[in-house]
């Protein structure tokens, strides 16, 4: 077996052609540097409760008096002396019962010196798990 050295070169050579953009796919690449990112400084936007007065609003109910009724049977009663059954009528049994009426619930809240409502409080907030 004779190989002739143009039908080598052409084989090499289309080898190349073949194998070369693969290769040339396998370059390594290095990884872009990470990017740094600064959070900008937290600011306190809400308000300490030390200069602030509490106010607490009492509830606003609503009371007054229900009668309960209780409706009784009329009872038998044999009298001996006269041989018969007499009834006796029961009046209802009646109860004087108070109620009371919650109209809007007791609450606390916070003004400062102006006397004006602070809803923002730093204490608060933090209590709730929300920061200002």
């Amino acid at each position: 077996m004779t190989y002739s050295l143009k039908a080598t070169t052409l084989k090499v050579t289309a080898l190349f052609l073949t194998i070369g953009p693969v290769l040339s796919a396998c370059e390594t690449i290095e990884p872009p540097p990470p990017v740094v990112v600064t959070p900008p400084p937290i600011v306190e936007t809400c308000i300490r409760m030390n200069p602030l007065r509490r106010v607490d609003i009492p509830a606003v109910t609503k009371s007054g008096f229900s009668i309960v009724s209780i409706e009784t049977e009329d009872e038998l009663y044999f009298d001996p002396e006269t041989k018969k059954w007499v009834t006796i009528e029961i009046p209802p049994i009646e109860r004087k019962e108070p109620w009371t009426k919650i109209i809007t619930p007791a609450q606390t809240i916070y003004v400062d010196n102006a006397n004006k409502q602070v809803t923002d409080i730093c204490e608060l907030n933090a209590a709730k798990g929300t920061s200002g």
